[in-house]
């Protein structure tokens, strides 16, 4: 997998085991970057993502998180791509027996309601499995107890639904301690995914990342050899 930029020299080639750093410390770059990275809608964007030579649409298989805290399993493309799946799950299988029952004991459950009361009323009568998932509203346990527990649910969910190859962190940094950091990879490793961490700033802990870009205030690329 690589990540580059037609705008300037670098390639992120992620490699197994390895830790990618890109630190921008020009302002009006570091906000391009993000919007070009985070806003599938953007359509500027000059970022090129290859996979063994094909490229691959940003906005289908790159993810940028930019505010950790507001992540999570239960946003609605994650939701409709579960419930695609469930779907499926139930027209290939004998659940569709049990769901074809469910779904007639429902409507005359519904007939009943409605010849009970004394005013004309109608109700749907489209009611198939999708509106049974629907009314169940099932959705993913989102109840981590700690930040990097909930980052690595949500990259876990995003790769295995959505065909997420490369998670890009905004000041990751800033939110996790060593440790946590230590545990955030040890998961990135054990299930090969592509990770760039996006700062601002040189961080204390440079000297862990493998492989390291600066972009500073001269808008000049410097490879910091570790």
């Amino acid at each position: 997998m690589k990540l580059a930029h037609k705008d300037f020299n670098f390639v992120f080639q992620f490699k197994e085991n390895e830790r990618s750093l890109l630190v921008v410390e020009h302002p009006a770059i570091f906000l391009n970057l993000i919007r070009e990275m985070a806003f599938s809608d953007y359509e500027e964007t000059r970022l090129v993502l290859s996979e063994d030579d094909t490229l691959l649409k940003i906005k289908d298989h790159l993810c940028c998180i930019i505010d950790p805290l507001s992540i999570t399993v239960n946003e609605r493309k994650l939701l409709n791509k579960l419930g695609e799946i469930l779907k499926k799950e139930i027209l290939s299988s004998d659940l569709l027996i049990e769901g074809n029952q469910i779904i007639s004991d429902l409507e005359n459950y519904v007939l009943h309601i409605i010849q009970s009361m004394d005013w004309d009323l109608v109700y749907s009568e489209k009611m198939d499995i999708q509106s049974l998932l629907k009314i169940a509203e099932i959705r993913f346990d989102d109840e981590q107890e700690t930040l990097v527990e909930k980052i690595l649910d949500y990259m876990k969910v995003s790769s295995e639904l959505l065909d997420i190859k490369c998670f890009v962190f905004v000041h990751l940094l800033s939110y996790l301690t060593e440790y946590e950091i230590e545990k955030f990879y040890e998961y990135v490793h054990y299930k090969k995914l592509c990770v760039l961490l996006l700062e601002n700033r040189v961080p204390d802990t440079v000297k862990k990342f493998s492989e390291t870009i600066i972009i500073d205030k001269d808008s000049c690329e410097i490879v910091l050899d570790v």
